[in-house]
């Protein structure tokens, strides 16, 4: 079929609309081949169903700045904190990663990255501080779309 690649028999999966209260869900794949004796494919119809998958739901909880309003009102020089808490999987800690306007990377036009910490790590909850300082002033064009992400793998 269209979504399966022939050499290595995977087919993706897709997840959509995830809430916190789906961690922990548990999920079967179950795929239905076709009969395809073309090309010597020898690939005779049937059902396979995997063994239960466990959802592990991670998600940024907090997300704060050091300013209470760091966009609208940066001081040419000012130093801002941003800390990023992420609830989820308590055996590794995320990747995190701190964007702008909805790119992949850290536009530092009107924010300069000055040092990020270690994650820290209580339970389920993993922290992590971005640093920057701001280079010029924003608040004219509207200020800037800061996202912090964090990646489990």
């Amino acid at each position: 079929s269209s979504g399966i690649n022939a050499e290595y028999g995977v087919s993706p999966i897709s997840l959509a609309n995830l809430q916190d209260t789906d961690n922990d869900l548990k999920l079967r794949c179950s795929i239905a081949y076709q009969t395809d004796l073309s090309n010597n494919k020898n690939l005779y119809g049937g059902t396979v169903t995997s063994g239960d998958l466990v959802m592990k739901i991670a998600s940024i909880t907090t997300f704060t700045a050091s300013k209470s309003d760091p966009i609208a009102d940066p001081i040419t020089g000012e130093t801002i904190t941003l800390t990023c808490t992420a609830s989820g999987d308590s055996s590794s800690s995320p990747t995190f990663s701190f964007t702008t306007n909805g790119e992949s990377t850290f536009d530092d036009t009107y924010f300069t990255f000055v040092a990020v910490s270690e994650v820290a790590t209580v339970g389920t909850a993993h922290t992590v501080e971005y640093t920057t300082k701001a280079s010029k002033a924003n608040n004219r064009r509207g200020g800037q779309v800061i996202d912090c992400r964090a990646d489990y793998g």
